[in-house]
């Protein structure tokens, strides 16, 4: 809002005497005005934020493939039965996990081929004989929320570090 300096005269008569109180309040507003105009400037590029805020996307995207599956774990396959892990065999997959910051977004994924077959699930293999369940390992969990949230925050009221 707009904040002036401002003057308040009470006149009156007191024990029989003129009596007059002025008042004068000045309230300084440039640290509010500074505040301001650095939000606005950090609004304008946020890459800083979304740089941090896809490394929590990608960091949880990989406790993923730890935990094999969140929240729910994913249907074991056949290499999990047999003492592995779940969509981590060479690690490949898992590790081609990438996060890009621009100034008005974050995007976290993969450039590998069959990460959507996993992702989805689907028909695979020759003649699209094996039906694979669908894996979502690239998922942004409920608990994420509260981190990004506070990283957006930050960054705005606070900027880069």
């Amino acid at each position: 809002g707009c904040i002036r300096a401002g003057h308040i005269q009470i006149s009156g008569m007191a024990q029989g005497k003129n009596v007059v109180i002025t008042i004068a309040v000045k309230i300084e507003d440039s640290q509010v005005r500074t505040m301001l105009s650095g939000i606005q400037e950090r609004a304008n590029n946020l890459t800083p934020a979304m740089r941090l805020i896809g490394q929590i996307v990608r960091n949880s995207v990989l406790k993923n493939f730890m935990e094999g599956g969140r929240p729910g774990k994913w249907r074991p396959s056949k290499r999990a039965m047999q003492g592995g892990k779940t969509l981590v065999d060479t690690a490949r997959l898992q590790n081609s996990i990438t996060a890009k910051a621009f100034s008005d977004r974050a995007e976290v994924g993969t450039n590998v081929v069959y990460a959507a077959i996993h992702q989805f699930g689907g028909k695979a293999g020759r003649g699209h004989k094996v039906n694979i369940p669908a894996r979502p390992f690239l998922m942004v969990q409920p608990e994420d929320w509260t981190e990004i949230n506070a990283a957006l925050a930050d960054y705005l009221l606070k900027g880069a570090k």
